[in-house]
């Protein structure tokens, strides 16, 4: 299993890495086709409409036919795209190219998770999933950071270059290194176990809740990738490194307590740590205005980064068990979707919001519905530990183990 979960991790982490390098740089290189704030939306909004609609349909297909084929597709994706981007002569066609990149983001990220999750051991959730989940952030960490430099340094041809490079590399370590997985071999030696309709995952009230969390995490957080940049630049005269930095920050916090919080997950109730994490997350946001640098904006990013760390290791952990009855790659690609239907909603009416009024409302404005998701959640996990009769084992604390 170590051999399967490192490999798989570095590859996820390189591939984070290559597309975390245009985060800093995507709302700028946008705007050399002068567009507006509701155009940048726009494309932001690209790469989230087809994760947002593939999500749980190519999760079902990995759960029919496995894992490995459409991580290796999803890779092969990432490195062609990466060239186009470099090759972008309008809004429509960067879109276009977004738009497919997002294709290949619900390929490799939630169907390698389900792969770990596959290996998992039963009451080892929280530490397994969210130690694979560290390799994500630690690939977007670093990622804005090296951009920001890669793009004021050389050029913005060069960051997308450098990311079809690490994607080609990720291709090679997993077609190398990860073998066929269970899922696959169970397909062709036997009539494979039955999957839980969709209709009845999907009216689960913990899977409601994880999509009430995800959609507007995913809102807020892309909002803020999306316009922060801009806002950086009005009110630091911040350049690409700057703001790569402070996008990294979040990521950084991520990756260092992911593995920790993982392990709390296992030990401690997790209802109420999802909740803390749901909550003050969304909430520092309101403090941003009121920093004078960005290397203060950076701090808040970090500790937004470290709430987020805290909730998402708990309900990545619940996922992961019923994961085992509804669909381990099902869940996960459920989970990418609803990120991305947040993805999509955030910047495309943030952006109208900035046009209207000014880009301070992008933080205020995420914050609020940051914590409008925390209501749902805690109603809806009340509710599914009050009656389902397993939920209480999953969200006790696990003090044995």
């Amino acid at each position: 299993m170590f051999r399967v979960f490192a490999s798989l991790f570095f590859a996820t982490a390189t591939a984070q890495l290559g597309l975390g390098i245009i985060s800093p740089i995507l709302p700028l290189y946008a705007k050399t086709f002068a567009a507006s704030a509701t155009q940048i939306g726009l494309v932001f909004t690209a790469f989230s409409i087809s994760r947002a609609l593939l999500g749980p349909f190519v999760g079902r297909l990995s759960d029919r036919i496995g894992r490995r084929p459409l991580i290796l597709g999803g890779l092969l994706i990432y490195a062609v795209v990466s060239v186009l981007y470099a090759s972008a002569t309008s809004l429509l066609t960067l879109g276009a190219f977004r738009l497919l990149q997002g294709v290949a983001s619900v390929m490799v990220t939630p169907i390698a998770q389900a792969y770990v999750g596959d290996l998992t051991p039963k009451g080892r959730e929280g530490r397994y999933l969210n130690a694979f989940y560290s390799s994500q952030f630690i690939g977007m960490a670093f990622g804005p950071l090296l951009g920001g430099i890669i793009g004021g340094m050389w050029s913005y041809a060069a960051a997308f270059y450098v990311m079809g490079g690490l994607s080609v590399l990720s291709l090679v370590l997993v077609y190398l290194t990860v073998p066929v997985d269970q899922t696959a071999r169970e397909r062709r030696q036997v009539k494979p176990k039955s999957i839980t309709p969709l209709r009845e995952v999907v009216g689960n009230d913990a899977v409601k809740a994880m999509l009430a969390y995800f959609i507007t995490r995913g809102f807020w957080r892309q909002s803020f990738n999306a316009f922060y940049p801009l806002y950086a630049v009005v009110a630091f005269s911040s350049g690409e490194a700057n703001v790569g930095l402070v996008l990294s920050s979040y990521m950084f916090a991520e990756g260092l307590l992911q593995i920790p919080f993982g392990f709390l997950a296992d030990r401690y109730p997790r209802i109420r740590q999802i909740v803390i994490g749901s909550v003050f997350a969304p909430l520092i946001l309101l403090a941003v205005p009121f920093v004078n640098s960005p290397w203060a904006v950076a701090v808040l990013t970090f500790v937004m980064g470290a709430f987020s760390a805290l909730g998402r290791s708990s309900l990545v952990a619940i996922r992961t068990e019923l994961g085992r009855t509804h669909g381990m790659a099902t869940l996960a690609g459920i989970q990418g979707s609803a990120f991305a239907v947040g993805q999509a909603l955030g910047p495309l009416l943030t952006g109208l919001i900035v046009d209207a009024v000014g880009l301070l409302a992008v933080f205020p404005f995420g914050s609020a519905v940051g914590c409008v998701g925390t209501v749902l959640v805690l109603s809806w996990l009340t509710r599914w530990k009050r009656t389902n009769p397993d939920a209480a084992a999953m969200s006790r604390a696990r003090t044995s183990r």
